[in-house]
């Protein structure tokens, strides 16, 4: 598979705060990583680094990706716009027909074709952030960054738009960065997790999941969660 993504040695310094520190990880196709650790630990700037939204300070990012999407916390819809105009917004093709058939394809993947012509205020917050999957599939990424996208919402819906996402990979071999603060959510969707420290956002902890992701029943999950929990408990 591709590597989509290498971070090699990388700081980012804000004021006289380190940051990140000496970071060091690749990323390739159709792999997920979860980034592991509490808030305010750098991760979402790990991601912004990616983005290119900051400059690293030390070291080289190097993003082989030629596309990539965004999925935030938050929604971020344009209200004003109706769902599929909301996924149209971010599309490049220049055929109106074409396009319009692209993008509620994209809709049917996650569900959501019926909805198409509504306005994000109709939409519950799961369908909100399933929109805002569709829209950050719309551009045919390698990459998406995903940041804590499930957190605020409840368990049994958290756990049915992980199972989109494990879908996506499935299904289209995109690489994904997942930004999470849970080890059983890590655990759930991740081929390896980066336990990062509380302060210089450092590695101090790598692990591969060995099972597939279908394969990770209950009793598998219990298990790794016990032995995850012993570095995130030392963070």
């Amino acid at each position: 598979m591709n590597v989509l993504l290498e971070f090699d040695s990388v700081s980012v310094r804000f004021c006289e705060e380190e940051v990140i520190e000496n970071l060091s990880f690749s990323l390739r196709q159709g792999e997920l990583i979860a980034l592991l650790g509490p808030s305010g630990c750098g991760k979402t700037t790990i991601l912004n680094i990616t983005s290119g939204l900051i400059n690293e300070t030390g070291g080289k990012v190097s993003v082989h990706a030629k596309k990539f999407g965004y999925v935030f916390q938050e929604p971020r819809l344009l209200p004003w716009r109706t769902v599929i105009d909301n996924i149209l917004f971010v599309m490049k093709e220049k055929n109106k027909t074409v396009k319009k058939l692209k993008a509620i394809e994209i809709l049917r993947m996650v569900r959501l074709d019926h909805v198409a012509d509504y306005y994000p205020s109709k939409l519950s917050g799961g369908m909100k952030q399933r929109v805002s999957i569709a829209r950050a599939l719309a551009t045919h990424p390698e990459l998406i960054l995903m940041d804590e996208p499930f957190s605020a919402l409840d368990p049994k819906l958290k756990n049915e738009l992980q199972q989109d996402v494990i879908q996506l990979i499935d299904e289209n071999h995109i690489g994904i960065i997942y930004v999470t603060h849970d080890p059983l959510e890590a655990l759930r969707l991740a081929d390896r997790i980066l336990v990062l420290s509380s302060q210089g956002c450092s590695i101090i902890h790598e692990m591969k999941v060995a099972k597939k992701r279908n394969e990770r029943d209950y009793e598998f999950l219990s298990q790794v969660e016990l032995e995850l929990r012993k570095w995130v408990g030392g963070i």
